[in-house]
């Protein structure tokens, strides 16, 4: 009895999969619209202590969130989707972004998908960063997602000191304003 359940659950799941897989197919990546919900790029920072010194590794966090639909009404549900990511600084073209090539894109039980990436700070220069949406299996893109990523001209030390110069500039200017009497 015991086999026999698993083998209906392993045939249930199956068949699950083929239909979510017959649902995607079943849409032309012509037909196919996307509705972003949401979307995160930020700097992440870790401590690590190497045998030397006290380093701060930085890394470059990516996050877009969104729905995909099949002639712009019927939503497209617990497709296997993979994402590709390309990067471009300016107008120039669009180029493969090494590493991050073949990216996973997690589907919720809401019908919605994520797809999450994230480059170390020194291999994230500022531009657009597009993940490119394939059905799985699939050779052309069927939605994609910009990501813009900036570089700040001042971080880390020198952002805390401009921070404290910024405070303390209007104070000593007003101080000055204003003469003691006798």
């Amino acid at each position: 009895l015991g086999s026999e359940t698993m083998i209906r659950g392993v045939l249930l799941v199956a068949l699950a999969a083929f239909l979510a897989s017959a649902e995607a197919g079943a849409c032309a990546a012509s037909d196919v619209s996307i509705v972003q919900e949401g979307m995160y790029t930020d700097m992440t920072s870790q401590w690590v202590q190497t045998r030397n010194k006290l380093e701060e590794a930085k890394m470059a966090v990516f996050t877009a969130q969104f729905s995909l639909k099949c002639k712009g009404d019927k939503p497209i549900s617990a497709a296997a989707l993979t994402a590709k990511v390309v990067y471009r600084s300016g107008s120039e073209a669009y180029k493969a972004k090494p590493g991050i090539t073949d990216v996973a894109v997690l589907a919720s039980k809401s019908g919605s998908y994520q797809v999450s990436f994230a480059l170390p700070e020194d291999e994230t220069p500022a531009g657009e960063y597009k993940a490119e949406i394939f059905f799985a299996g699939e050779k052309a893109p069927v939605a994609s997602i910009s990501l813009f990523h900036s570089v700040p001209l001042i971080s880390g030390r020198h952002m805390e000191m401009l921070g404290l110069f910024a405070l303390t500039a209007p104070l000593y200017y007003v101080s000055n304003q204003f003469a003691v009497s006798a």
